[in-house]
């Protein structure tokens, strides 16, 4: 079947097989960010590290306020997301959709309830992605350019508003230093850093297969300390990213 072909499935079969989510972030990677801190604010309490008393930091920031849910079917919100992660996986960054499935996009598309979804139509000549549901609601999620993937509002095939080309406007990455281009220092390394450790690091903080892990990199002192990628991904890989890697990237 060639690649202009529309692939229609009842089913991704690997839907429920894996649920964690793959532990990828910007810059074609996750990214470390050693040092950072902030100090308490006055009347809210401190945290000695354990879980419980992360957890009662986090609650004590809770703004007191009734939770309102969207209205219509959390399913099909759930399924626009689906839609959207499935389009993005498969024609963004180039992974397979059974992979993209059951791997990626977990906190917007539960896992879990995925499997609701009867009829699946990959069209790669117009790069849309079409989910049908028991009660017949189709979500549907196209890529627009290089501003990306999008769900359609249901019953509609377009979205509301007109589509525009984002030129890119950096110097060639092959001749710019990182993190604006693809150079990297040659330069040594201080001595105080023990350069055996942070590999040991690298493999540790990458993990092992199960992991999932698609990218992971390190800095220092606004340089590539080290990176890790998975087979089949490379620094060049576009990966999902969401706001705290947009934050992280922006912070470098």
């Amino acid at each position: 079947m060639g690649r202009g072909d529309r692939v229609h499935t009842r089913r991704l079969d690997r839907y429920m097989k894996h649920t964690k989510l793959a532990l990828v972030g910007g810059l074609g990677a996750v990214t470390l960010l050693v040092g950072c801190g902030g100090q308490d604010m006055e009347g809210f309490p401190t945290s000695d590290g354990s879980q419980e008393q992360v957890i009662a930091r986090a609650a004590s920031y809770e703004l007191d306020t009734e939770y309102v849910a969207p209205p219509g079917d959390p399913l099909h919100h759930h399924t626009a997301g689906f839609a959207k992660i499935l389009c993005s996986g498969v024609f963004i960054t180039g992974l397979d959709a059974d992979d993209t499935a059951a791997n990626m996009g977990g906190f917007i598309s539960p896992f879990d309830e995925r499997h609701h979804v009867v009829d699946t139509v990959i069209d790669y000549e117009r790069q849309t992605v079409s989910l049908t549901l028991p009660d017949g609601v189709t979500r549907t999620a196209q890529r627009y350019g290089n501003q990306g993937c999008v769900p359609h509002p249901i019953g509609e095939s377009g979205v509301y508003f007109t589509p525009t080309e984002v030129e890119r406007n950096l110097p060639p990455a092959a001749t710019t230093p990182w993190p604006m281009g693809d150079v990297v220092s040659d330069e040594p390394w201080p001595a105080e850093l023990d350069m055996e450790k942070v590999e040991q690091a690298l493999d540790a903080g990458f993990g092992p297969p199960e992991a999932r892990t698609l990218g992971l990199v390190v800095t220092y002192n606004g340089r590539i300390l080290g990176e890790r990628y998975d087979d089949g991904v490379d620094m060049h890989t576009p990966l999902e990213s969401w706001s705290m890697t947009k934050s992280l990237t922006g912070t470098l």
